[in-house]
């Protein structure tokens, strides 16, 4: 690292307890959705939780804190792919945040996590559990969207693992720590590392009662009209 250390907040609370809560939930709903039985209602439960958890990171990225915007971190393949070369060539610099090959991976897991929960809100496992929204398609709308939740879930454990695999290259091999800031939210950065800039915390606290009533219409409302 050149020049001399400084210690920045780079995360704020709210995108760490989203990255965290959907990591556990997204464990919890392949767990029960395996489990199957009784657990299933959980399964769907926290299928619900996970979209509501979307939705708000979708808004956050438009009105959140400066590092969690989409603006601040996504940037194109040319960028992306240069940041690739550099970092195999042990060259690439110490970003605070998502840096270009980061930022792509948060957009390509929430992709696949929002196609997920939305194929589910339409499927039937027809055994004993149904998506709140199948009784509003046709059965081969059902048909369909159940066969793309059962394969995007091998999609998802792909990713995660992709993911993993990523975070532990970048610390054992290029000594670059990801997880420590995503918990405790700080980063240790150059002389020259400008902070970035945070909103007010109730700002979070609206968008995720927002996402909430949303869910909550979609699934409870909607499938009684």
């Amino acid at each position: 690292m050149n020049g001399r250390a400084r210690r920045i907040r780079v995360w704020d609370l709210p995108t760490r307890m989203f990255h965290w809560s959907l990591a556990v939930l997204v464990v919890f709903a392949f767990t029960t959705g395996k489990v199957g039985g009784d657990w299933m209602a959980w399964h769907l439960k926290s299928g619900y939780a996970i979209l509501a958890l979307v939705l708000f990171r979708l808004a956050w990225g438009f009105a959140g804190s400066e590092s969690a915007r989409f603006a601040s971190f996504l940037r194109g393949p040319r960028a992306a792919l240069l940041y690739a070369r550099e970092t195999l060539a042990g060259r690439h610099p110490v970003l605070p945040g998502h840096n270009p090959l980061g930022g792509w991976m948060v957009v390509v897991l929430l992709a696949a996590v929002a196609f997920q929960v939305t194929t589910g809100l339409f499927s039937d496992d027809e055994i004993a559990t149904q998506g709140p929204l199948a009784v509003k398609v046709s059965n081969d709308t059902v048909s369909r969207m159940s066969g793309l939740h059962h394969w995007g879930q091998w999609v998802m454990v792909a990713l995660v693992a992709l993911h993993v695999v990523a975070i532990a290259l970048y610390r054992w091999r290029w000594n670059a720590r990801l997880v420590g800031p995503m918990v405790h939210g700080w980063f240790e950065g150059n002389a020259g590392t400008r902070a970035p800039a945070f909103v007010p915390a109730w700002r979070a606290l609206v968008l995720v009662a927002l996402a909430a009533a949303l869910v909550y219409g979609l699934v409870a409302i909607v499938p009684m009209r």
